[in-house]
């Protein structure tokens, strides 16, 4: 009677994913909240993933690509002042993001407080952390040192000092280090003045901590905590590989077994039996270690006497099997669908793409990267850029009338991430030609596309035209541009190859 109710109440379930029947009985999730399920796991969450950057050949490629896409050379403002809303004419407006531009480029290579790397290194850093430990903390300081330009400087701090003090792990308001508002909001974090595993170097038992508010009296930040949120009151960060730790680690150890077997496969080996006295074989067959523990070994063309009566069973590993490229590939594709990348740079294999294919593999891939490159230069990137201009107006750096009054405003900008190469330059360049001509694009997408800066570019044109007009050189303009007569495109004859 009992099996024929539970089977008759799961016959009208809703939800076939909510079915407790026998197949489904080990399924038990929790259902605590974001914290209760992130925060006493983070720890071995975050070790896991900087041990596979340290020593999965996969992890490390992957984390690598990530950040060469993503941040790549730097991403780079574009001052780009609302002249109109200011009420100041092209000239002056002109002048203030010129001014503006100059100021940054002063201060990058003072960016870092341990003098150690600049603005763009900073960006490189920040989004490895984000990777590796799932967020960055990053405590912007006013240093007033001789040589600096000016006193804004970043300290980046990892996430392991960020941490709830000894003594007060009983004060719910605080979450592993961030005291929480009424609203969920962050007020202040707990920062320790060293870092908990830097043993070797630091007395033994000492963790002092300091509090940072969030913002100072006048409404700045004291502290940037920048990581990505996926559930509603996440008050800490999720590493990118914390989906796929369990099939990197097994991939990783099937990939050592079938290497070992491999080894061992290579390895040609003869066995002597002999009806030789016991003292000669044994001082023949075995080797021994300092502490009289026999030594086992196998290596190519080895010769080993064994003692009398013993003999050989042969064993052939016929490793690497024919189903290990499949599988590895299949583990490969898993991983790749979890963390939003394309097979192709997951593995960094193109052996079996055309044109079509590499084209929607990379599209897809620098959808993602957009994605966080936007993002990384809203959560840092703009707030950095207003602190500068914010002192560089204090120090009469910059003339702006109406700088408090409209911060915002003087304070905007349009930053240019590094631009990708095209899979085909000539389908490409003529796809923007097209755009160019029914207005889809401008030639400031056009230039950002390829990390350029449009302003500086169209101002390197005119230096050019005008030196080649000195020697009396034809400069190619757009309306002497003569397309291609029956460009053959090799890559299209591929495709047709391969279909």
């Amino acid at each position: 009677m009992f099996r024929q109710a539970i089977s008759i109440s799961e016959s009208f379930s809703s939800y076939k994913g909510a079915s407790r029947s026998r197949l489904r009985s080990s399924w038990l999730p929790g259902g605590g909240s974001a914290d209760e399920d992130l925060l006493p796991e983070l720890k071995d969450i975050r070790e896991r993933s900087r041990d596979l950057n340290r020593n999965d050949a996969h992890a490390s490629g992957i984390t690598g690509t990530m950040t060469t896409n993503v941040v790549g050379s730097g991403i780079r403002p574009q001052s780009r002042i609302d002249k109109d809303l200011l009420s100041i004419d092209d000239a002056a407006g002109s002048n203030f993001q010129k001014q503006a531009e100059r100021v940054w480029k002063d201060w990058l290579p003072y960016a870092d407080a341990g003098n150690r790397m600049d603005f763009y290194e900073i960006q490189q850093l920040v989004d490895r952390q984000i990777l590796e430990n799932g967020e960055a903390v990053i405590i912007p300081k006013m240093i007033k040192e001789p040589g600096r330009p000016y006193s804004l400087a970043l300290q980046i701090i990892e996430s392991d000092r960020l941490d709830t003090p000894p003594g007060m792990q009983g004060d719910k308001s605080i979450r592993s280090g961030v005291r929480i508002g009424e609203k969920g909001e962050p007020v202040s974090y707990f920062i320790q003045k060293t870092h908990p595993g830097d043993i070797r170097f630091t007395k033994r038992g000492e963790r002092e901590f300091i509090e940072i508010p969030v913002k100072n009296e006048y409404g700045r930040r004291n502290i940037f905590h920048l990581y990505f949120v996926q559930r509603s009151g996440q008050t800490r960060g999720v590493p990118f590989f914390a989906p796929v730790l369990t099939y990197f680690k097994d991939l990783a150890e099937y990939a050592e077994a079938e290497l070992v077997a491999a080894r061992i496969a290579a390895c040609f080996s003869l066995f002597i039996t002999s009806e030789a006295s016991m003292d000669v074989a044994v001082n023949s067959a075995y080797e021994r270690n300092p502490s009289g523990q026999l030594i086992e070994s196998l290596e190519p063309g080895m010769i080993k006497h064994l003692l009398p009566g013993e003999n050989i069973t042969s064993f052939n590993p016929q490793r690497p099997g024919a189903t290990f490229e499949p599988f590895v590939e299949r583990i490969l594709k898993a991983i790749s669908a979890a963390l939003g990348l394309p097979y192709e740079l997951v593995a960094k294999d193109f052996s079996k793409t055309n044109y079509s294919s590499a084209r929607a593999a990379l599209l897809e891939a620098r959808r993602y990267f957009r994605m966080r490159q936007e993002w990384l230069a809203r959560k840092l990137c703009q707030p950095v850029w207003e602190m500068l201009l914010e002192e560089a107006y204090l120090s009469r750096q910059i003339k702006a009338e109406t700088f408090y009054e409209n911060e915002r405003y003087w304070t905007n900008a349009s930053w240019i991430a590094p631009g990708w190469e095209w899979v085909d330059p000539l389908k490409e360049a003529q796809a923007a030609e097209v755009g160019l001509k029914n207005g889809i694009v401008t030639y400031s997408d056009l230039y950002a596309q390829e990390g350029k800066d449009w302003e500086e570019s169209f101002e390197q044109r005119k230096r050019e035209a005008t030196k080649m007009k000195e020697l009396d050189l034809e400069f190619p303009s757009d309306e002497k541009a003569k397309e291609p007569k029956e460009a053959k495109n090799p890559s299209s004859q591929e495709d047709n190859d391969q279909q």
